[in-house]
């Protein structure tokens, strides 16, 4: 499956102005994990990204293509949790390279199975709140957890760790973008593209009959090469 390829390249080539540190993926240095999600108050709080004064933006592109993701890792674009001193933008945005999965109904539901895995990760003093309705992630990271040495390099590992725990699941990229002068719009305007490809994946997968002059996916749907192909084969099944 290639058809969030073009998300990928677009996120790559938007941030390549940006200096990004590079972390291995280390299984045996993840931040610590909760069990279960954990509420951080205001008093216990360092700092807030992506909070509702400020931008962000979250997405997962799922990939069959051999060597797009690349070897798995964590990029940081901008301070690392142990530079950060107030509130700033935020995105988070997952590359997941797996083994060819087709371009059915499975596909579909492989990536919304990898997308969903986000929600199953709890690093211990960095509480996320996302909003798959509006593409955001809203993170609080505690002030104790800040003391102890929490990195973007470690909250990446585990993020990976837990996505190769996936079936079919090759490589991982996790990318952290706390940069003031990133471009969080046009990372958001990505994300949104994303959410309307796995749509129209979806409607595809469903075998609507409906017409593409009438289809509220057209556009996405000739913007994207591979979709509007798929469209055709899936009807003549």
């Amino acid at each position: 499956m290639d058809i969030q390829d073009q998300i990928i390249r677009d996120t790559r080539s938007l941030l390549q102005q940006i200096p990004a540190a590079c972390f291995p993926y280390n299984a045996q240095d993840c931040a610590p994990a909760r069990k279960d999600s954990q509420v951080l108050l205001l008093k216990e709080t360092a700092f807030e990204l992506g909070g509702r004064e400020k931008k962000s933006a979250a997405y997962t592109c799922v990939s069959s293509t051999p060597g797009i993701v690349g070897e798995s890792k964590t990029l940081l674009y901008g301070p690392d949790l142990g530079q950060i001193r107030g509130p700033l933008s935020y995105a988070r945005i997952t590359f997941a390279e797996t083994e060819e999965i087709g371009e059915d109904d499975r596909a579909y539901h492989i990536c919304k199975d990898i997308d969903l895995i986000k929600y199953s990760v709890y690093p211990e003093g960095f509480m996320v709140r996302a909003s798959s309705m509006e593409e955001r992630e809203q993170v609080r990271v505690g002030k104790k957890a800040v003391k102890e040495g929490l990195s973007f390099a470690r909250v990446g590992s585990l993020y990976i760790n837990k996505y190769l725990e996936y079936p079919g699941v090759k490589a991982v990229q996790v990318l952290f973008i706390t940069e003031e002068s990133a471009d969080i719009l046009s990372l958001k305007r990505l994300a949104e593209k994303n959410k309307m490809i796995t749509k129209a994946l979806n409607k595809i997968m469903e075998k609507a009959d409906k017409e593409c002059s009438t289809c509220g996916l057209k556009e996405i749907c000739d913007e994207v090469e591979g979709l509007r192909k798929l469209h055709f084969q899936n009807r003549k099944r």
